[in-house]
């Protein structure tokens, strides 16, 4: 039996036990045979081993102490379930075993001390009520003739397996564990962290005593536990820890000593323990002498166990060389053919079919912003601008510029034809997932030839750019040769991406399963496209009608081209001759036929000439917003029912679209009409509104887009603006309606916060819906759609209200409900629908009898005399206080006449209800129509948002690692699932074999300066990730990997600088100007003046802060050296430097980078200065690492005059030597 097996048959026993209403003495009868069935398991699968403990104990705490904490309200029968497990029933002669305890109070109290996240209020009644169940235990635990142990092995393991991670790898489980964790010898020095953790936890219950949000916090009991636990454990554990690093210490024995990465560990949990401590101090009532005296010894302990480690790394420091013999070997050409930079050229010439090329780290994270990522068009290509740039900078001299654009030209096509065809031969994860080949489908036939055109544009446009070299030859020439070479050594993958989409695997969906029932999904590209796609010659047509490539070319030079040739010739007639042989540009030929064309039909024209999809995507916004200006809503409805049909049917269009545009540039328009005082009122027609609403709330949902993205939009008067980010603000800076309901979209707004007018309105719905007049005119007039959208939740809720108490019966409910289903309402449906299916997951669940009598309506419904046995209300006796809430879900969701698209939005929610649904067998008692099967069956392939699809069909990432030569991107495909979800950037390159490769370097380079730096939405994620450097604490192994990291950024950096410096508006606002001015004015002691906010922090602080303590903080120092100018000194008031580094205009520079880097040495100096000690191992890391990587040849070519005829190498020069003049600096101070 496995871990999740055992986890699951407790958590499935508890939860019918306290559906059964199951005394404590059966319930901890049961439990004891389940526990024996889990032990038995265990020994069979791992064999009999005295020395283990029991696992089956610390599976039932861990279990109860997790549900009891996730409650919001506390069952009693919970209460005496805890009991039972720890002191036995309270029925027990003595006699019966399985009436005895299961498990002991110092388990409980690991598991609780374990779960504790926070002081929430809301979560202070579940700690409270197993803190009085715990409490006396412990009294008489710490009391008892023989003494608690601390070196207790059993318990030693607990708390390793308990509190051995780090917050940033929080466990969804505490005991997700493999169960031989408990039996293996524990590692004396791993305890210390372990221990630390533990003293943590105790303090967050101590803390509550002060929690102003409590209620008298000094009576809480959890405080005391807490004090009870650090008088009697954590004091004697602190102390066990010192003696056994001690040991350590004094052995000479290597193995003995922790790791770097334990010692590390056990500094920083120190620091964190000891700062937990003086917080709490400080809010302790200075009447509680002996628990400030008892928390002070813990500071010293605690002292002494930092000193301790801290001695233990530095004893393997190594001894130190001069600086300048290190600078004379960072000269040596050994070390600089060691350097990391992005220098890559791929000799297409001398690649024979065998040979299969590897997709670099690098292309692979562009090829992720390029598809996966919805962000401005100008930005993907900005990013495949930037690391072109980079890799030519780099590039050897004798490498020409034609060679460098076929090279990069091929890994783009080698990139996208090993992404397509490994979605292709991956069955999709669940039902739906089909469009992901699509998606890559097109990118490969239409984003490829676009991207190449466009760059190819771009350098026609600015002959200055430092290239280093000429093109000689048109564009055609180097992507031929790229084609040629791609069709000739991936013919193989070629084929596969041709090739039909697998089939989903049965009952593989996120509402699938046994009862499902569903038919596997055939095959979907578009929406009709057959079940083989003529990529190859999708591909050809798109490369010639870019004039990228030869007819005659492809015929005669390329292989099989005769074949190719006559597939390109069998496809039917392209757009792009249609626009001809009519005279027109394509562009103006999609405005036409956009107007007149019928919507499904066009795209599925357009879904088979993947060259045009560039040109449609764009003239459809315009159109939109053309539309919008014109206030034709019936034009844009028209379009957005067609588009939410293709999506909702499984196309790929809507997802092809977004590769060239930011799904803002489509909510925003439509989410104005929301914000028009006539909205209602501008059309006869109800589908109209409905059309355009529900399309919103889908692309919202689809691609995730957080309601601070949306704007006001501005009609505009231009032509469409292709960076989002840069487009004109309206005066209004109010957020628009859209963002704001789909921020409170499932609340249901009490009666007593509404005003007069909304309370009457609600009074007029309920009646209209359930009486006999219907929905009139002047009530629809009286109710804005923005009320009705705010208003359903609570429509709903008094509706099922109604029905529960006898008012209407549960027909009558259908009855009035239904209108949501159609044109006039069904726009509101999707946030009613997400409240309901959170309210079934939150409403405590018990027989409709039960719920009625202790109601008070025994005598209005239960006692209504009935020939058939039904109640007042229309339900069955046998029925449960969730009937009428599934009841109206079925009604609703389990039909044909809801929109499709309703279903994709409350697909999460959904998901969410079934999961919390499953093992809850009465869930259907008493039900007409309500099966949860069949809806399963209705809700399979909604729901899949561009991020799902992205996750799912990830295998081609992972490919492309996993095909890189070993000890190159080895690990690429963990760092990408786990380091951008962690957010802890530092953590993944500080531990064991991350980023110790220069193929995995470049993927964390490639990752910050090019994926995160577009997606995020605040501080730069570079700079960012340069603050959170602590070169303290880092291991010297380890630095060597972070510079390298920053010198392949700084490559990425100025290359974007480059091509920053093209596109920018003369005078044009930067914020790093503002940022540079309020350092320089804080070098002057009250020279700087910043709005302070009501909290005391500087006025967009919480905004993502870079510097704490702003606007104290020194500035930072100039990489220009030491003696540097001071710049400009004059006072500057303004915006805060916080909010000028989340400003969507700042871009980070080279500079910038050098001169964090710069005050991370300072800081890093002046910690040695204050502490009398540092490791010396970390000096010398760093000095070998900047002197080795940095482009010191560079540095000496600008001191010489060398570097005059290539500016931005010498800007690059400067900024180097700069960085190390202040190292010597600081060496010598």
């Amino acid at each position: 039996m496995s871990q999740d097996e055992a986890q699951q048959l407790i958590q499935k026993l508890l939860l019918q036990a306290l559906s059964r209403r199951l005394p404590q003495s059966m319930w901890l009868s049961l439990l004891h045979q389940l526990a024996r069935r889990i032990q038995a398991a265990q020994h069979n699968k791992e064999g009999d081993n005295v020395h283990t403990p029991s696992p089956a104990s610390s599976y039932v705490a861990g279990t109860l102490v997790q549900y009891i904490l996730s409650q919001s309200s506390i069952d009693p029968l919970l209460i005496e379930y805890l009991q039972a497990i720890i002191y036995g029933s309270a029925n027990r002669s003595g006699v019966t075993p399985d009436q005895g305890p299961l498990t002991d109070v110092i388990t409980v109290t690991l598991h609780l001390l374990a779960n504790v996240r926070g002081t929430a209020a809301s979560s202070v009644p579940a700690i409270e009520t197993i803190s009085s169940v715990i409490g006396q235990g412990l009294l008489v635990t710490f009391q008892a003739p023989v003494p608690f142990r601390v070196s207790d092995s059993s318990f030693v393991h607990l708390l390793q397996h308990l509190f051995a991670r780090t917050d940033s790898e929080h466990r969804s489980s505490n005991i997700s564990s493999p169960a031989n964790h408990l039996g293996t010898t524990s590692n004396d020095a791993a305890v210390a962290p372990a221990a630390l953790v533990f003293i943590v936890s105790n303090l967050r219950l101590l803390a509550l005593a002060a929690e102003p949000n409590i209620s008298s916090p000094q009576n809480l009991l959890a405080p005391r536990v807490a004090i009870t636990v650090l008088i009697n454990v954590g004091q004697a554990l602190l102390a066990h820890v010192i003696q056994r690093l001690s040991a350590a210490q004094a052995s000479k024995d290597p193995q003995s000593r922790p790791t770097h990465e334990i010692s590390d560990q056990t500094r920083s949990m120190s620091k964190t323990s000891v700062a937990e401590i003086e917080a709490v101090l400080q809010s302790m009532n200075p009447a509680w002498k002996d628990e400030i005296a008892l928390l002070r010894s813990l500071t010293s302990q605690i002292g002494v166990i930092e000193h301790i480690s801290q001695a233990l790394t530095e004893s393997s420091a190594s001894s130190s060389a001069s600086l300048q013999t290190r600078r004379k070997k960072a000269e040596t050409l050994q070390v600089a053919q060691s350097r990391v930079t992005w220098d890559h050229f791929v000799d297409i010439t001398a690649i024979s079919p065998p040979s299969k090329p590897q997709v670099e780290p690098e292309i692979a994270f562009l090829m992720h912003l390029l598809v996966d990522k919805h962000v401005a068009w100008d930005t993907k290509l900005d990013a495949v601008k930037t690391l072109f740039l980079a890799r030519r900078n780099a590039a050897a001299p004798s490498l020409t510029l034609e060679k460098s654009l076929t090279a990069f030209y091929f890994e783009l096509l080698v990139s996208a034809i090993e992404a397509c065809a490994s979605v292709v031969e991956q069955p999709p994860a669940f039902k739906g997932a089909e469009v992901y080949a699509a998606i890559w489908r097109h990118a490969l036939c239409g984003m490829i030839p676009e991207l190449v055109l466009q760059l190819e544009q771009w350098l026609d446009a600015h002959q200055d750019l430092p290239l280093r070299g000429q093109r000689l030859e048109p564009p055609h020439v180097r992507l031929e040769a790229a084609l040629r070479s791609s069709l000739l050594v991936l013919a193989d993958r070629l084929n596969t991406c041709e090739s039909a989409t697998l089939q989903p695997q049965q009952n593989s969906g996120d509402f699938g399963g046994e009862e499902s029932g569903g038919d596997v999904m055939t095959d979907l590209v578009g929406l009709d496209s057959p079940p083989v796609q003529p990529i190859k010659a999708w591909l050809l047509r798109a490369c010639i009608e870019h004039s990228l490539a030869r007819p005659e070319a492809i015929a005669d030079e390329f292989p099989d081209g005769h074949k190719l040739a006559s597939e390109v010739q069998s496809l039917t007639q392209s757009l792009r001759m249609d626009a001809q042989l009519e005279g027109l540009a394509l562009d103006a030929l999609f405005e036409t036929r956009i107007s007149t064309d019928d919507p499904l039909e066009l795209l599925n024209r357009v879904a088979s000439d993947p060259g045009t999809h560039f040109i449609f995507a764009r003239q459809l916004v315009l159109q939109m917003q053309g539309w919008l200006e014109q206030q034709d809503l019936e034009s844009i409805a028209r379009w957005c029912k067609a588009l939410s049909e293709e999506v909702c049917e499984g196309g790929s269009m809507l997802d092809t679209i977004m590769i060239y545009i930011d799904p803002v540039q489509l909510v925003d328009p439509l989410a104005s009409v929301l914000d028009r005082q006539d909205v209602g009122q501008t059309s006869d027609e109800p589908s109209t509104l409905s059309n355009i609403l529900l399309f919103a709330q889908l692309l919202c949902y689809r691609y995730s887009i957080p309601p601070s993205r949306i704007s006001r939009y501005l009609v505009p008067n231009d032509d469409m603006d292709t960076d989002a980010s840069s487009a004109p603000r309206p005066a209004d800076h109010r957020p628009p309606f859209l963002a704001l309901h789909l921020s409170t979209s499932s609340t249901c707004y009490p009666l007593s916060t509404l005003s007069e007018d909304e309370r009457n309105l609600v009074s007029r719905w309920i009646h209209a819906l359930f009486g006999n007049e219907g929905i009139s005119d002047d009530l629809i007039s009286a109710s804005p759609p923005t009320t009705l959208l705010r208003l359903s939740p609570l429509l709903f809720s008094q509706s099922i209200s109604a029905c529960q108490y006898g008012v209407i019966d549960l027909e009558t409910l259908r009855g009035g409900l239904s209108y949501f289903l159609q044109d006039l309402l069904s726009f509101a449906l999707p946030g009613a629908l997400i409240w309901l299916l959170g309210e079934i997951t939150r409403a405590p669940m018990q027989p409709v009898l039960d719920f009625l009598s202790d109601s008070g309506l025994q005598a209005s419904v239960v006692d209504v005399p009935s020939s058939d046995g039904i109640l007042a209300n229309g339900l069955r006796r046998s029925a449960n206080s969730k009937t009428i809430h599934l009841e109206v879900l079925a009604l609703l969701v389990d039909t044909d006449a809801c929109p499709s698209s309703v279903r994709q939005v409350i697909a999460g929610a959904f998901s969410t209800f079934v999961h919390a649904s499953e093992g809850v067998n009465v869930l259907e008692s008493g039900c007409e129509s309500f099966n949860l099967a069949s809806l399963k069956a209705r809700m399979e392939a909604s729901g899949a948002t561009a991020e799902l699809l992205s996750r799912s069909g990830d295998s081609w990432l992972r490919n492309s690692a996993g095909e890189a030569e070993k000890g190159e991107a080895g690990q690429l495909y963990s760092l990408f699932t786990t380091v951008p979800r962690s957010g802890s950037f530092v953590t993944a390159v500080g531990k064991a074999g991350v980023a110790s490769s220069s193929g995995e370097q470049k993927a964390f380079a490639a990752y910050l300066s090019l994926v995160a730096s577009s997606t995020t939405v605040g501080v730069h994620p570079v700079l960012s990730f340069i603050q959170h450097l602590d070169l303290a604490s880092l291991e010297s192994t380890t630095i060597d990997a972070v510079i390298r990291i920053l010198v392949l950024i700084l490559g990425l950096t100025r290359a974007f600088g480059t091509i920053r410096a093209t596109t920018s508006k003369p005078n044009a606002y930067d914020p790093a100007d503002g940022i540079f001015a309020l350092a320089s004015s804080a070098t002057r002691p009250g020279s700087l003046q910043v709005k302070q906010t009501a909290g005391g922090g500087s006025e967009g602080g919480g905004r993502g802060a870079m510097l704490e303590g702003e606007p104290n903080t020194p500035p930072l120092p100039s990489t220009t050296g030491p003696d540097g100018a001071n710049g400009d000194q004059n006072t500057t008031t303004g915006p805060s430097v916080a909010a000028l580094m989340t400003d969507p205009r700042f871009r980070v520079t080279s500079k910038q980078i050098t001169d964090m880097l710069a005050y991370g040495l300072f800081k890093l100096k002046s910690s040695r200065s204050a502490n009398g000690r540092m490791r010396s191992s970390n000096w010398i890391a760093l000095e070998n690492a900047i002197l080795d990587n940095l482009n010191l040849d560079i540095e000496l070519g600008a001191e010489t005059g060398e570097c005059d005829a290539d500016t931005s190498k010498a800007a690059a020069g400067r900024e180097e030597r700069g960085l190390i003049d202040w190292l010597t600096f600081l060496l010598s101070s």
